[in-house]
C-alpha cells in the first residue's frame, strides 16, 4: 500500500496543469476579445486641418468592423508631439492610439526637446496617407508673383517676412528653414496649432506668407489665396502652372506620411487586430471620398514596414537637417 503523502503528490500535479491550462484559457480568450470597450483616437492637430476629415471618417467605418464605439479627439500644440506625449504615457492597452504625422515622430524631436523617445515610445499601426502637394501661399494682393520675387524681397529685408506653419518641426516648416538656409535669410516663424490657423493667419494679413499643408487647395482654387509654390517631388496636378521647390533649384521636397501609432509594449494581437480593421476601413469608398476632398494621397503600410520606414527617415533626415544647417546635432536622442 502506497504510502498517503505519495498518493498526494500526483493528485496536486494534476491539479496545477489544470488551473495553468485554464489560466492561459482565460488570457487567451481576454486578448481575442479586443476590443472590449470604446477606442480613443487623439488627432495630433486642431480641428479643421486635412487629418480631421479622413480620420473621423475612418472612426465610422472602423467601429462598424470592431463593434466598439470609436471616440476621436483633437490634442493640437508642439507640431503633433502634444498628443504623442500624452500616447507615450497611455496604457499598451490599444484603447488610446494617436494619428500624427512622421514629421512629428522624427522633424520635431531632431529640432527641439520633446517628452518621448521618437523610435522607442511608440508602436507603428498604420500609416494611412501622404501629403505630397502642400505648398506656400500668400494673399492675393501679395506684391510677389513668383517664389523668386518673395525669397529677393526676404534677402533684402531680413526680420521682415513672418511666415506660418502648423507647427515646429513640421515637414511645412522644416522646407521654410532648408531654403532660409541655402538663400541665407532671415525671416520669422510663426507656428499654429494646426494648418487652418496658419491658413487664417495668412489670409487675415497677420502673416505674410503661410508654408501649408494639402488643405490649401480649395481657397486656392477659388482665388482667395495665391500659391507661390508646392513642395511636391512634382508639380501639383491641380495646379499644374506653379512649379514645385525641386525645379526652382531647392533640393528637398515634403515627404510627409500620416500614420496611426500606439503607446510603446501594444500586444502584437492588437496590433494585428488594429492594422487589419484599418486596411479594411481604407477600402471604404466614405474614406476614399474624405481624401481627395482634402487633397491627401491614399497610401498604405503595415506596422513592420511603418516601423523600419521610421528608423530609415530618422537617420536620413538627421544627415539631411545637418547638411542644411537646420541642426548641429538631434535635440532628442531616438532611443
Amino acid at each position: 500500500m502506497l504510502e498517503k503523502g505519495r498518493m498526494h503528490t500526483p493528485l496536486l500535479l494534476v491539479l496545477a496543469v489544470l488551473w495553468l491550462s485554464c489560466l492561459a484559457g482565460a488570457l487567451g480568450t481576454a486578448h481575442a476579445a479586443y476590443p472590449e470597450r470604446a477606442i480613443n483616437v487623439m488627432i495630433a492637430f486642431d480641428t479643421g486641418g486635412s487629418l480631421d476629415a479622413p480620420t473621423r471618417t475612418l472612426a465610422v467605418e472602423l467601429e462598424k468592423i470592431l463593434a466598439k464605439p470609436v471616440i476621436v479627439e483633437n490634442k493640437g500644440g508642439g507640431g503633433g508631439t502634444v498628443a504623442l506625449g500624452l500616447i507615450a504615457a497611455a496604457k499598451p492597452d490599444g484603447y488610446t492610439i494617436c494619428n500624427a504625422p512622421n514629421v512629428s515622430i522624427v522633424n520635431t524631436p531632431l529640432m527641439q526637446k520633446v517628452p518621448f523617445k521618437p523610435l522607442k515610445s511608440f508602436t507603428p499601426i498604420v500609416a494611412w496617407s501622404a501629403a505630397l502637394h502642400s505648398g506656400i501661399i500668400v494673399k492675393p494682393d501679395a506684391p510677389w508673383k513668383t517664389f523668386k520675387e518673395f525669397v529677393d524681397y526676404a534677402k533684402a529685408n531680413p526680420g521682415k517676412v513672418k511666415y506660418s506653419t502648423s507647427g515646429v518641426g513640421t515637414g511645412m516648416h522644416t522646407i521654410m528653414e532648408y531654403v532660409a538656409h541655402k538663400e541665407s535669410i532671415k525671416w520669422v516663424h510663426v507656428p499654429y496649432k494646426g494648418s487652418a490657423q496658419a491658413r487664417i493667419a495668412v489670409m487675415g494679413g497677420h502673416v505674410d506668407a503661410c508654408s501649408t499643408g494639402v488643405d490649401f487647395a480649395p481657397y486656392a482654387l477659388q482665388g482667395q489665396v495665391k500659391v507661390l509654390a508646392t513642395h511636391g517631388p512634382a508639380r501639383s496636378p491641380h495646379f499644374p502652372n506653379v512649379p514645385c521647390l525641386k525645379e526652382l533649384g531647392y533640393d528637398v521636397t515634403n515627404e510627409t506620411i500620416h500614420s496611426f501609432v500606439g503607446p510603446a509594449g501594444l500586444p502584437q494581437e492588437v496590433v494585428t487586430k488594429l492594422e487589419s480593421a484599418f486596411k479594411k476601413a481604407m477600402e471604404s469608398q466614405e474614406f476614399k471620398t474624405a481624401v481627395d476632398r482634402v487633397y491627401l494621397t491614399p497610401f498604405f503600410m503595415g506596422s513592420q514596414e511603418y516601423d523600419r520606414f521610421l528608423k530609415d527617415y530618422w537617420v536620413r533626415t538627421e544627415k539631411i537637417f545637418k547638411d542644411a544647417g537646420i541642426i548641429k546635432e538631434a535635440a532628442t536622442a531616438p532611443y
